[in-house]
């Protein structure tokens, strides 16, 4: 695999050219009659191309031309977006003037990389006029299962992911989306009819190995095991999933252990009742969680950010585990490995020397709606050398004034979520959801949160379907 510039490098070059693409379908959108589909398809790969960093040859090899190509997208990105800053109420003319100017230089260039370097026409044009969808599924708890309703919505658009990233709950329910290629909503109905709180949670002591204790301890396996086996009967790994999935967990070192593990485990006892759920009159202790988010932020260097699925060593590791790591809430959630599973402990202990982490925990706590994570795996070639992608992100647990119980965790999670929003083509804040305290909601709940889910995704479908839309080369002169 290719040595790659930092992802804020990549991004700082690539970014410009994505969102004046965006802003030339927007506008086409907003009245398709002002042009035909050459043009269209002519601006984009002016643009696609101009934002070439590297690409892989029907060799396999990853070539860069970043740098043959500076000055020619720098010329691109100038004149575009001054054409498409004058005149306005042009729409896309004042653009469309400059475009045989461009697609001249385009070709130019294009016919300089053929000639120098080991590339084939097939590849170059691959890379340059297809997407790759990336879907990105943020944490929040009960607020999260709202997800259902995107991927049904995904699906009816036939916007089907090369790469699931997720985080807690994200990862939780990407799970379910990345077991089948296409959408299968039975198996998540399925899950959802049989999941009942006695045999999801647990409290009294169990032993704390490998996650952080807390005062619930969830046995993931137990209660969605069997929609997640595979054909010898066993939980499938985050490698056997037909479509690849990157979950983000964050490992803690001793140094950010500010407490005895007691602490912990016991920091929200009195909010649980035994097979009952939350003590209504103490829920407001909940809200003391940003506490330990706020004491392990405050420490960034004691902490690791975990990617299942693209991790070395980790995509044997079974992708219930990772899930459970990744949704292990500081104080309220505790996830282990309790059973005789030599192989996933063996996995375990070695990611733990090599990360120097002494406990996993809730991915949230260092980036709660991985787009970056998204965008850097598509930049180290991971999608079969594909590195355009389409990336959205969608945000179940995004900063609301109303929501006094978690204003103060959403406020915690938003300075990694703003690190992460400039990664993504298109995020989507969800503005309805279901409690994340509603943990194990009711089909009926999870069928309301599905609908609000899919109204707030319905604006942003005509773009994300163009970004994701093939479109035709450029023709050699004749």
């Amino acid at each position: 695999m290719s040595q790659v510039l930092s992802s804020r490098e990549l991004l700082e070059h690539r970014k410009p050219f994505e969102d004046l693409e965006a802003e030339v379908l927007e506008r086409f959108l907003a009245d398709p009659r002002d042009l035909g589909g050459r043009l269209i398809a002519g601006l984009r790969y002016v643009l696609n191309f101009a934002k070439l960093t590297t690409l892989r040859n029907r060799d396999g090899e990853d070539i860069d031309v970043q740098g043959a190509l500076r000055a020619h997208a720098w010329r691109v990105r100038e004149r575009i977006e001054k054409s498409l800053g004058e005149r306005r109420a042009d729409g896309l003319w004042g653009v469309v003037r400059e475009l045989p100017e461009l697609v001249r230089e385009t070709r130019d260039q294009r016919r300089h990389l053929l000639e120098h370097f080991p590339l084939d026409r097939v590849s170059l044009d691959r890379e340059v006029c297809t997407r790759k969808f990336v879907l990105v599924l943020g944490g929040g708890g009960g607020a999260g299962y709202g997800y259902a309703g995107v991927f049904t919505q995904l699906h009816r658009h036939d916007l089907n992911p090369s790469l699931i990233c997720g985080t807690s709950i994200g990862a939780l329910l990407g799970i379910f989306r990345a077991r089948s290629r296409a959408y299968d909503a039975a198996l998540l109905l399925q899950a959802n009819k049989s999941l009942t709180w006695n045999k999801l949670f647990k409290l009294g002591p169990e032993e704390s190995r490998y996650g952080l204790p807390a005062t619930l301890r969830m046995h993931l396996r137990a209660s969605l095991g069997e929609f997640l086996r595979n054909e010898d009967g066993e939980v499938m790994r985050i490698s056997q999933l037909p479509v690849p999935l990157h979950v983000v967990a964050t490992g803690l070192t001793v140094d950010a252990l500010r407490h005895e593990l007691a602490y912990y485990e016991h920091f929200l006892d009195d909010v649980v009742k035994q097979g009952l759920g939350f003590r209504t009159k103490r829920l407001s202790q909940v809200a003391n969680l940003a506490n330990i988010m706020r004491e392990f932020a405050a420490n960034p260097q004691a902490l690791r950010e975990v990617v299942f699925g693209r991790d070395e060593g980790t995509l044997d590791m079974d992708c219930i585990d990772c899930a459970g790591f990744s949704a292990s809430v500081p104080g309220l959630l505790h996830y282990d490995v309790h059973r005789d599973d030599q192989r996933m402990k063996h996995l375990l202990d070695q990611l733990y020397a090599a990360r120097g982490i002494t406990r996993l925990t809730e991915g949230g706590v260092v980036n709660n709606v991985p787009a970056r994570v998204g965008f850097r795996s598509a930049m180290e070639g991971r999608l079969d050398g594909h590195r355009n992608v389409s990336i959205l992100a969608v945000d179940c647990f995004p900063v609301r004034r109303t929501s006094l119980l978690f204003y103060p965790l959403m406020q915690v999670a938003r300075a990694n979520v703003v690190k992460n929003i400039p990664y993504a083509n298109i995020y989507v804040a969800l503005p309805r959801t279901l409690s994340p305290l509603n943990l194990v909601p009711r089909v009926d709940d999870v069928a309301k949160a599905s609908r609000w889910a899919m109204d707030a995704l319905e604006p942003r479908l005509p773009l994300l379907r163009e970004l994701n839309r093939p479109f035709a080369p450029l023709r050699d002169e004749h």
